[in-house]
């Protein structure tokens, strides 16, 4: 079939301006919606947002001649706040007084713009640890004050150590406190012979019942229940208890009272330096018998009474330096020399108890360096100390005998598993960390607000390891006294009221 050709169609009819005359139909656009412009969004602003006010906390010692008004008005606190405050801490002290040396607690809060007007937020003094007023401040920018009483109860602690130097202060290192310490030592002496058998690295143990308020602060550091010493060979271990009707005292775990008539050494003393018998004279130079013991110690090295007895001579003897002459029986007496000093009240016929300190180490009279040299009498004259014995002095027995069994078994599981003491710096730290954890942050120095009375901050001691973010700086605050500036104690708080 033969292909048909079409025409080319005819073109278009070119468009004149006359088309347009009469403008656009709005009919030729129906069905058709018009675009809506797009809604603007909001531009960010360029204006930094306030800044936020800071808070700080800031720790004040009272010092002779001060009043809380006189201290706020060197922070720059405004008349009208001190005023309330010092209002509201009256009515709770009551007629209480704040002794010289206490430390007031103050949380501050720094406006924008208001640095030399400081808001304080709160005001606390805890003048015992069982016992804290605090005045703190309301939205209305009243102030309140309210006395807060927390309950004491008591808490087993143990100390573990190795005798470095002496046991006192190898004790104390680990977190145990002093008295509790010579307590030990006290009731070590009459069955260890300090020169012969003590020796450095030795381990020993304390068992301590410490006083502790509801919120971890401690009111007494420990009264010793407990102790054991490793001498090596043999360890000596020693039990607090009081018999029915009977003074409190150490007992070994047998029920045996530690207490003999006369201590082993009447010291804590590192070594003998000088035995009794004949020797050559150090100073004199020829051979003489000497007739104590020489014990060298540190001077200033507490001596204590080897028994109770009575003074008999105080002062200046001769070579011996200063001398201490004690009577214990009409059979028996001992001597002390070359004391640096006499023990407080010790002088002829005074009555002193045994351990009783009656004097200090030291180097008077004919001596080489400071040292005690001891002298033990039977009959007037002098006999060997170390080579005497001396016996126990009481027992438990009857009723008390069964309660002390109980107790000592308690005790001796107790040097083994109670918790250990927290030292004062480290228990500081720990409870520090609780409160401040997540909530606080180190002040930068150059926000703190113008202190004019710098002398009485308390410095910051240690630095909470685990006090959230926030760089310490060493910027210096800006401070208009600045010869009285010393070390502060300042922490921002999280930001808000």
């Amino acid at each position: 079939m033969a292909e048909t050709a079409l025409p080319d169609p005819d073109p278009a009819p070119p468009v004149s301006a006359a088309d347009f005359r009469g403008g656009l139909d709005p009919a030729d656009f129906k069905g058709f919606q018009s675009a809506q412009p797009p809604t603007q969004q909001a531009q960010p602003s360029s204006d930094p947002e306030p800044p936020a006010p800071d808070r700080y906390e800031l720790t004040l010692r009272l010092e002779k001649g001060d009043t809380i008004d006189k201290m706020l008005a060197d922070i720059e606190v405004p008349e009208t706040d001190r005023k309330a405050i010092v209002d509201a801490l009256h009515a709770i002290l009551k007629k209480r007084k704040i002794a010289v040396g206490e430390e007031i607690q103050l949380e501050i809060q720094t406006l924008p713009g208001q640095s030399d007007a400081p808001r304080v937020l709160s005001l606390s003094i805890r003048p015992q640890p069982e016992r804290e007023y605090i005045v703190k401040r309301s939205d209305d920018g009243s102030y309140s004050g309210e006395e807060k009483t927390y309950r004491v109860s008591p808490r087993i602690v143990r100390v573990e150590g190795e005798r470095h130097g002496s046991l006192e202060s190898s004790g104390i290192a680990g977190g145990a406190p002093s008295q509790a310490m010579v307590e030990f030592i006290r009731a070590l002496s009459y069955d260890v012979d300090f020169q012969r058998e003590l020796k450095e690295g030795q381990k020993f143990t304390v068992l301590l019942e410490q006083l502790v308020t509801s919120d971890g602060k401690i009111t007494h550091p420990g009264r010793l229940l407990a102790g054991e010493l490793h001498l090596g060979k043999r360890s000596v271990t020693v039990i607090r208890f009081r018999p029915q009707n009977g003074a409190e005292q150490f007992y070994n775990p047998k029920g045996e009272s530690v207490v003999r008539s006369f201590l082993r050494t009447p010291m804590d003393a590192s070594k003998v330096t000088s035995r009794f018998g004949m020797r050559d004279h150090p100073i004199l130079g020829y051979s003489a018998m000497h007739t104590g013991v020489d014990f060298g110690a540190p001077s200033g090295t507490p001596i204590l009474a080897a028994g109770a007895g009575k003074v008999m001579m105080a002062g200046y003897n001769g070579g011996y330096g200063i001398f201490v002459k004690l009577e214990h029986t009409r059979d028996i007496g001992t001597g002390y020399g070359h004391m640096s000093r006499l023990g407080p009240g010790i002088k002829p016929g005074v009555a002193v108890r045994q351990g009783q300190v009656i004097g200090f180490v030291g180097s008077t009279g004919m001596s080489t360096g400071p040292h005690l040299h001891y002298e033990f009498y039977r009959g007037g004259r002098p006999v060997n100390p170390l080579a005497q014995k001396f016996a126990m002095q009481a027992s438990v027995g009857g009723k008390d005998l069964a309660r002390f069994k109980g107790l000592a078994g308690q005790y001796v599981a107790q040097l083994k598993n109670a918790p250990k003491v927290a030292k004062p710096d480290a228990f500081d730290d720990n409870h520090a960390s609780k409160v401040d954890a997540g909530k606080r942050e180190t002040a930068k120095e150059g926000r703190q607000p113008n202190v004019a009375a710098r002398s009485r901050i308390v410095p910051k001691k240690h630095t909470d390891a685990t006090i959230a973010s926030g760089p310490v700086t060493s910027e210096k605050p800006a401070v208009k006294h600045r010869s009285k500036v010393t070390a502060s104690h300042t922490r921002q708080l999280a930001n808000g009221s």
